[in-house]
C-alpha cells in the first residue's frame, strides 16, 4: 500500500509526497518509488486526499504490472523543446516561431518544475486562469492548441497514460469571449456603403487622420474624397471572396480573369525561413479558383486603370511586378497596413454615425462592430451560409482542407440560419395543416 504525506510549499502550492513499495530485489534491499504529486488547489482538504490516493493507487498498479509510462521521469521542459524541433518540419514558418514564442513565453516558465506524466487537467485549468488575466480569448486559445499538441504527442507516444488537456475547462469568460467576431449579412451591406462615403476634407479630425495609416502605400486622395481605391479593392475581395489576408497580399493582375469572373489562389505572403515574402498557401486544398460577383468588375477596372496610372507617372522608379496591392514604388504592401487601415476606417465611420445621427438614419447607417481584418473572411462564410449556399461549396470557397473544418469554425455563426430554416418548416407543416393534408 502506497504511503502519502501532506506537504504545503513556500508557494503555498499543497503537493503530496508518495512513497510505493515495490517489493526487494536479488540482494534483500527494499525497492521504493518516491514522487511529489500536485492536486487541485481549489479543491477541500478531502477531496484533494481523495484526488491523491486515487493517483497513488493507479500508479501502484502501473508500477507492479510494468505499465509504468515512459515519461515518468522525463521533465516537460525537455520534451516541449523535443517536440517543438520535431514539428518544424510540419510546420509553416509563420507558426513555428509562433509556437516557441507561445513556449518561451509562459508555457515552459509555468511548467518549468512538472515532469511531462505529472501534470494533471487541475493544472492545465489553472494556467488557463492565470493567462486570463493578461490575454485576449484568442491569445488563450492559441496556448491551449500548443498545449494540446504537446501532450497528444505524449501520449501517441505512451509517455503519458492520457492528455490533461483533453477535459480542461476553460473559464467561463474565455468560452464566453471565444466566438467569432464578423459582420451579419445586413452590417457587411452597411460596410460597402461605408467604403463608398465621401468625408469632407475639412471635417473635424480628418485633416488629422486623412485616411492615413502607419504606412500611407499609394495612398493619395484620386479627386473624390473616398478612401484610397486599392483598400476598397482589398477589403471587397476579402468579404466576396473569403480570402486569407496573405493570399490577398499575393495577388497579381494575371490571377484575375476578367472574362470568366475567377480569381486564382496559388500562393500567399507570410513568414517564411528568411523574413517575409512568398509561400505556399495554408494547404492543398488553398490552392483554388474564386468567382467574384459581377458587381466588383468596375472596381477592379477602375482600379486596373489607376494602377496604370501610377506606372506610367514621369519620375517614378517603379518596382512592381504586377502585385495588386503596392506601395508607390510598386512594391508589396505591408503587412499590417491593410489591418491599420481597416481599423481606422472603422472607428472613423462609427464616429461619424455617432455625430451625424439624422444624417445616417436618412441613409439607413448604423454603427458597426469593430472586428478584426480576419472577420471579413468570417462575415465571407456568414453571408454565403446565409444566401443558402451548402457547406461543401461555403468549404471548396474559403479553401479548407474539410467540410469539418468549415463546421467547426462557424457553428455559432450558422445557428441564425439553423433557427430559419427552422421557421420555414414551421410554415410548410401550417400551410400543409389549414389545406387538410395532415403531416
Amino acid at each position: 500500500m502506497a504511503s502519502m504525506k501532506r506537504v504545503t510549499l513556500k508557494n503555498c502550492r499543497v503537493v503530496y509526497r508518495i512513497v510505493i513499495s515495490l517489493g526487494y530485489d536479488s540482494q534483500g534491499h527494499k525497492l521504493v518509488k518516491n514522487l511529489s504529486y500536485s492536486v487541485n488547489q481549489s479543491s477541500t482538504a478531502r477531496e484533494q486526499e481523495r484526488e491523491a490516493l486515487k493517483y497513488a493507487m493507479d500508479l501502484e498498479d502501473r508500477l507492479k504490472y510494468g505499465r509504468e509510462p515512459a515519461g515518468a521521469n522525463l521533465l516537460f521542459n525537455d520534451f516541449a523543446r523535443k517536440w517543438l524541433e520535431g514539428e518544424r518540419e510540419n510546420l509553416a514558418a509563420g507558426t513555428y516561431v509562433g509556437y516557441e514564442q507561445l513556449l518561451r513565453s509562459k508555457i515552459l516558465p509555468y511548467f518549468k518544475t512538472y515532469r511531462i506524466a505529472h501534470v494533471r487537467t487541475s493544472d492545465i485549468e489553472a494556467f488557463y486562469k492565470m493567462l486570463c488575466r493578461e490575454y485576449s480569448p484568442g491569445t488563450i486559445k492559441r496556448y491551449a492548441n500548443v498545449l494540446n499538441r504537446i501532450f497528444g504527442t505524449a501520449r501517441r507516444w505512451e509517455l503519458i497514460t492520457e492528455n490533461p488537456c483533453q477535459g480542461a475547462r476553460k473559464p467561463k469568460k474565455l468560452q464566453e469571449g471565444s466566438q467569432l467576431r464578423y459582420f451579419t449579412p445586413q452590417q457587411a451591406l452597411v460596410f460597402l456603403k461605408s467604403l463608398d462615403m465621401s468625408y469632407g476634407r475639412n471635417s473635424r479630425k480628418n485633416l488629422q487622420e486623412g485616411f492615413r495609416c502607419r504606412e500611407q502605400e499609394a495612398g493619395e486622395y484620386f479627386g473624390d474624397r473616398r478612401g484610397p481605391i486599392q483598400y476598397r479593392v482589398f477589403f471587397s475581395l476579402s468579404l466576396f471572396c473569403g480570402f486569407r489576408k496573405g493570399e490577398t497580399l499575393a495577388l497579381c493582375w494575371e490571377d484575375i480573369d476578367f472574362e470568366e469572373r475567377e480569381i486564382s489562389v496559388s500562393k500567399a505572403i507570410g513568414r517564411t525561413g528568411h523574413g517575409f515574402g512568398y509561400k505556399e498557401p495554408k494547404n492543398r486544398a488553398s490552392m483554388r479558383k474564386v468567382p467574384f460577383p459581377e458587381s466588383l468588375i468596375p472596381l477592379l477596372t477602375e482600379y486596373r486603370d489607376q494602377y496604370n496610372q501610377w506606372k506610367r507617372e514621369p519620375g517614378r522608379d517603379w518596382q512592381g511586378s504586377g502585385n495588386l496591392f503596392v506601395r508607390r514604388d510598386g512594391t508589396l504592401m505591408g503587412q499590417s497596413t491593410a489591418y491599420q487601415y481597416f481599423v481606422s476606417h472603422l472607428k472613423r465611420y462609427n464616429r461619424w454615425v455617432k455625430e451625424c445621427p439624422e444624417e445616417a438614419a436618412e441613409k439607413g447607417l448604423t454603427v458597426l462592430p469593430e472586428i478584426p481584418l480576419h472577420g471579413l473572411r468570417h462575415s465571407c462564410a456568414t453571408l454565403l451560409n446565409y444566401l443558402e449556399v451548402n457547406i461543401v461549396d461555403i468549404s471548396k470557397y474559403l479553401g479548407h482542407a474539410s467540410c469539418s473544418t468549415t463546421m467547426n469554425i462557424y457553428t455559432h455563426s450558422f445557428e441564425e440560419q439553423k433557427r430559419a430554416a427552422s421557421d420555414r418548416l414551421n410554415e410548410f407543416l401550417c400551410g400543409a395543416i389549414e389545406k387538410g393534408q395532415g403531416i
